[in-house]
């Protein structure tokens, strides 16, 4: 039997019928300590047209190296230290297109309440059933939105999950309680300790003439139309597990919804917007031929190198640093900013929102949880205060479930100097407070191919930290009077 051809996941050469293979390729840990390093692999990279599993910058840098380039590779960064992070890449990716083996999975009979679902990972088609069952079940809750279509014609969809907060009942009528039912005057310790906060803040102050009574004015309550919180995944086509745990998001608030107080109270409070996958085309790609195609599936200057890098399109300081002008790089910016479609309609419906308050953009691999700049190590959120005060609650959160710890930081800092990134234009163009750039499981071991296993517990896990920070959104917010 004829062996089947190995590919480079930045260029469009697979056969037809065939899923790539990666026998003996490498993902290599180096590990930079000084500018001249950086540059000396920068170099490496460019020349080699190498994937990058982690961004360039002094410190670890994750390099993937085709089997035929190991040698050459190994002597011309001799002088940099490194360890062997996956030994046989191949080892880790299927046999087969798992597209291929869909039918054997009776797909159509999924439950898509239960747990069971988070055990496996999905392709689109069943990421857009399970979307549409949530539709169809709970009608009063969930709405379908579309955001757009991809160069190839597949919708991009998604979820809208609000509920609106029930009147409280008469005395006589609490016989007949509901668990869910929203106690205002019984809330969660982070709020008594904010509430707690705000009587030391008012207290000095209150010699100010007319201050107290403003001060001491209650929170409106929020309107008919809420600030909307916009989760979504999938810019970047290999990474798994973001579809997959944004999907388990939506699925917790909605059966939470009425059946546990936390949720409800978030679910009356804001619009949550789910959008699972943002780069279908890819993701297909990803499922149907290559498993470590990163890119969308546009066209560029270069036939054979398809595909921009939706993570390095968006409009605010674009190109600039953090990406590369060469169509065939897994980083390719396009040609102008927003080429990416996949960037410009979730821009376009953010800017028509005009009432978002939260944006978070998953990805893998790092355990990290960003804030903005990535263009300017120097610069700082005018609200950053918040932004790390939130961030660090959601991580100590995040860590409580399974004791997986997580960086917070701009992306510049923890991660490299990123232009043309999507939290950069949320927050410094469309003026999201809270946009995060987030970073899932795990630290290298599998980078981009998180065994199944993961899948559960980085979901649950995932689901504390952006419950605590909506929560955290809703206290911090409402004490300024901000969510009419």
């Amino acid at each position: 039997m004829a062996r089947r051809p190995q590919h480079n996941s930045n260029s469009d050469n697979d056969d037809i019928g065939t899923y790539a293979r990666f026998d003996g390729e490498q993902v290599l840990r180096m590990e930079l300590s000084s500018p001249e390093q950086l540059k000396q692999l920068e170099a490496i990279v460019e020349e080699h047209n190498l994937d990058l599993w982690s961004n360039l910058r002094i410190g670890n840098v994750d390099v993937r190296v085709p089997s035929d380039k190991l040698e050459a590779f190994k002597a011309a960064t001799s002088t940099i230290p490194s360890t062997v992070m996956i030994p046989n890449l191949q080892d880790l990716v299927p046999e087969h297109a798992p597209a291929s083996l869909l039918h054997t999975k009776q797909q159509n009979n999924w439950n898509f309440t239960d747990n069971s679902f988070w055990h496996n990972y999905h392709d689109f088609e069943t990421l857009n059933n399970f979307t549409e069952a949530m539709v169809q079940q709970y009608p009063d809750l969930v709405k379908r939105i579309s955001i757009g279509h991809t160069y190839e014609g597949r919708e991009i969809f998604g979820m809208s999950i609000h509920g609106f907060k029930p009147k409280k009942k008469k005395k006589a009528d609490l016989s007949d309680h509901h668990s869910w039912d929203v106690d205002e005057e019984e809330d969660d310790d982070e709020e008594v300790d904010m509430e707690e906060k705000n009587k030391k803040f008012t207290s000095w102050r209150s010699w100010i003439p007319g201050h107290a009574r403003r001060m001491a004015k209650k929170p409106s309550k929020p309107k008919k139309h809420p600030k909307a919180i916009i989760i979504h995944a999938g810019q970047h086509a290999r990474e798994w597990i973001g579809p997959a745990v944004v999907t388990y998001i939506a699925k917790e608030l909605i059966l939470g919804y009425r059946n546990n107080k936390k949720i409800t109270r978030l679910v009356n409070q804001f619009e949550f917007v789910i959008v699972p996958l943002l780069n279908a085309d890819g993701y297909v790609y990803t499922w149907e031929t290559n498993r470590m195609w990163r890119k969308n599936r546009q066209p560029t200057s270069i036939p054979l190198c398809p595909g921009v890098d939706p993570n390095r399109s968006w409009g605010y300081m674009w190109n600039t640093g953090g990406g590369s002008s060469n169509p065939c790089s897994e980083g390719y910016t396009g040609p102008e900013a927003f080429a990416a479609h996949e960037a410009k309609m979730m821009a376009d419906y953010i800017s028509k929102r005009k009432n978002v308050i939260a944006y978070l953009d998953f990805h893998a691999y790092a355990q990290l949880w960003m804030s903005p700049f990535g263009e300017d190590c120097s610069k700082i959120p005018r609200d950053d205060e918040d932004i790390v005060e939130a961030s660090m609650g959601a991580v100590k959160a995040l860590q409580n479930v399974n004791g997986k710890k997580f960086t917070v930081g701009s992306i510049c800092n923890v991660f490299e100097r990123t232009t043309g990134n999507s939290i950069d234009w949320t927050y410094g163009v469309a003026n999201v407070k809270y946009s995060y750039f987030v970073e899932l499981r795990d630290t290298g071991l599998y980078g981009f191919l998180l065994p199944e296993s993961e899948i559960l517990p980085s979901s649950e896990e995932t689901m504390a930290a952006v419950t605590y920070l909506s929560n955290f959104i809703r206290i911090r917010e409402k004490q300024w009077g901000n969510l009419d």
